[in-house]
């Protein structure tokens, strides 16, 4: 007689689940995702704990968290989806209908989107496509275990699995455009915790003996450049991203920041040919030795105009 769920064998729609959990945050979350009732996801979940003889999930505040075990099976999890979504596409086809997934920094958002989704949807090689924008450290992660296809980052703190174009940025002081520091004043920096800018400023500062201080912590990506603009302070940036509401700070006083790498990045085992036209895409919209030369001159103009 066959057994659905064979001791010996984990049903991939399990592992899916185990994935869309630990993305979304919780079960109501990864049952509107994948199409299935509370109750189914949760007696899959159930399953799997049995079938791996652990508990994955436990109760943090109004949330879930992942147990040690759930942590390691997650990372199987999403290697072995990766895998599977890959033998799917030899023939073609994506599971289920799965877009491609990309990703860039959210910090390249208001110079690149509309730019990408035009090229997206005026390319007939480009169907099915889901962008996503996070922090450089985020999306790493994902790209590493499959839950993207291609990545734009910044400066990836290890190795990504395959390159397909690189290049240098480089990082400045941005500040309100009337900003005016008092002699002997501390620099105050927004910042949050974690960030390429966090990081870059703040070593920066140490790196050169510059006295610093905290002026504004923020998660939120628009806040914090709402308090540069109000004056609370300077932030670091990619220069081509600064934004005309702020201006590139060039005061004496500031510690030089350096130049990081960027570039595009592909996941492991995935056929570059079926992605060719979306990477050339990527390729124009981010890679600045790809932009045409008076667009170039255009950006620098209206940087140094700040």
């Amino acid at each position: 007689m066959h057994h659905r769920y064979d001791k010996t064998n984990i049903p991939i729609e399990l592992l899916r689940t185990l994935v869309a959990i630990a993305d979304l945050g919780s079960f109501t979350k990864a049952g509107g995702a994948l199409n299935l009732t509370q109750s189914a996801i949760s007696a899959q979940v159930k399953r799997l704990q049995q079938l791996v003889g652990a508990e994955l999930f436990t109760k943090s505040g109004p949330g879930l968290r992942l147990t040690g075990q759930g942590e390691i099976v997650l990372g199987y999890a999403q290697r072995i989806l990766a895998m599977n979504d890959q033998i799917l596409s030899f023939g073609g086809a994506r599971p289920n209908g799965q877009p491609l997934r990309v990703g860039f920094p959210i910090a390249f958002a208001e110079m690149a989107l509309l730019e990408l989704i035009s090229r997206c949807s005026s390319s007939k090689g480009i169907q099915g496509v889901q962008i996503r924008c996070d922090i450089s450290e985020n999306m790493l992660k994902y790209l590493v275990s499959g839950r993207l296809d291609v990545a734009v980052l910044i400066n990836p703190s290890q190795a990504p699995p395959h390159v397909y174009s690189e290049w240098s940025e480089q990082m400045v002081f941005v500040c309100a455009h009337d900003f005016l520091l008092s002699p002997g004043t501390p620099l105050p920096l927004v910042s949050w915790p974690s960030t390429l800018s966090d990081r870059v400023m703040i070593e920066a500062c140490e790196k050169s003996g510059v006295a610093y201080s905290v002026a504004f912590i923020g998660a939120d990506y628009l806040a914090r450049h709402l308090a540069v603009q109000g004056g609370l302070g300077f932030v670091a940036m990619v220069e081509r991203t600064v934004p005309p509401s702020l201006k590139i700070a060039r005061e004496h006083y500031l510690p030089p920041l350096p130049k990081i790498a960027g570039g595009i990045y592909l996941r492991e085992a995935l056929d570059r040919r079926m992605v060719e036209p979306l990477l050339e895409a990527l390729d124009a919209v981010f890679n600045p030795g790809q932009r045409p030369s008076n667009e170039r001159v255009g950006a620098v103009a209206k940087s140094r105009a700040r």
